[in-house]
């Protein structure tokens, strides 16, 4: 009781002057802040009281780290992530929402939970707003919210257009196969790119071979069969099958761009995919 009538205090007067953090959702910038900075160095910052260095603390009481010689502690991390979120934090925010849902480190409340990922969402956390998203879709965090297909594309959105390749991705099927939505190739060719270039993990080649296939089929864009054969190439063994299907109708001068425009990207990105050409058969 005494947790809740804190959390409601919390919840109401929050500070107007919210701040994110990171919003990587693949937890790189986080992790690599972290790791650059000694325990002294985040207890002194945790003392601030600005809440940077209560987030960080928060987060390391709640599992314990070996590297800093911290064992788990429920009480200091809820503790700590509180303070962080009454500063201002809204990643602390957003953490105390997952830990409300989950029952870990505090007493399960979903409605708790629900009300700390809307206003997160709402200020513009998108790991709240992809949150809310697939919770509305109905594939994950289920019983946080009713299915609503209306405000889960609405929410998925957001998070796509802010750099979530898993919403965007999420959206392009949707409206590839007019599910909940009406059919559109356009947008999910749209949503399909922004999922393969997302600006937190750019290229991310699991979605190269259905972005091969939109190429090569036309859908949502022109047919181009040399962005076809180079998305193919840089999905590895995946893309081989479509490159032997595709070299039958291509020049070899269009094969060679291809396979140029392949390797330049893994040379921009510093990666090495993709399996050699492969020829016309004469």
């Amino acid at each position: 009781m005494k947790w809740f009538f804190s959390f409601l205090l919390l919840f109401f007067f929050h500070s107007a002057f919210a701040g994110i953090l990171f919003q990587d959702p693949t937890g790189d910038e986080l992790n690599s802040a972290i790791k650059s900075m000694t325990l002294s160095d985040i207890k002194r910052m945790a003392d601030d009281g600005e809440g940077e260095g209560e987030y960080y603390l928060g987060l390391i009481y709640l599992n314990g780290s070996k590297r800093f010689g911290v064992e788990k502690s429920c009480d200091k991390s809820s503790e700590l992530l509180r303070r962080a979120w009454k500063t201002g934090v809204v990643d602390a925010g957003y953490m105390l929402s997952v830990m409300s849902y989950r029952g870990v480190c505090v007493v399960k409340n979903l409605d708790r939970a629900k009300a700390l990922a809307q206003k997160t969402a709402n200020e513009g956390y998108l790991l709240s707003q992809s949150m809310l998203g697939r919770a509305y879709l109905g594939s994950e965090w289920k019983g946080l919210y009713e299915k609503n297909l209306d405000k889960a594309v609405c929410w998925l959105g957001k998070a796509g257009e802010s750099g979530d390749s898993e919403s965007a991705a999420k959206l392009s099927y949707l409206y590839r196969e007019g599910v909940g939505v009406k059919k559109d190739e356009e947008l999910s060719f749209y949503w399909l790119k922004k999922a393969s270039f997302s600006k937190f993990d750019p290229g991310e080649i699991v979605y190269f071979p259905s972005l091969a296939e939109y190429y090569e089929k036309g859908i949502g864009t022109e047919a181009d069969f040399v962005q076809a054969y180079k998305y193919y190439d840089l999905s590895g063994s995946a893309g081989v099958e479509g490159k032997q299907r595709l070299a039958k109708e291509m020049t070899q001068e269009q094969i060679d761009e291809a396979f140029r425009q392949s390797k330049e990207w893994q040379k921009e990105h510093n990666v090495q995919v993709g399996g050699g050409f492969i020829r016309r058969a004469n």
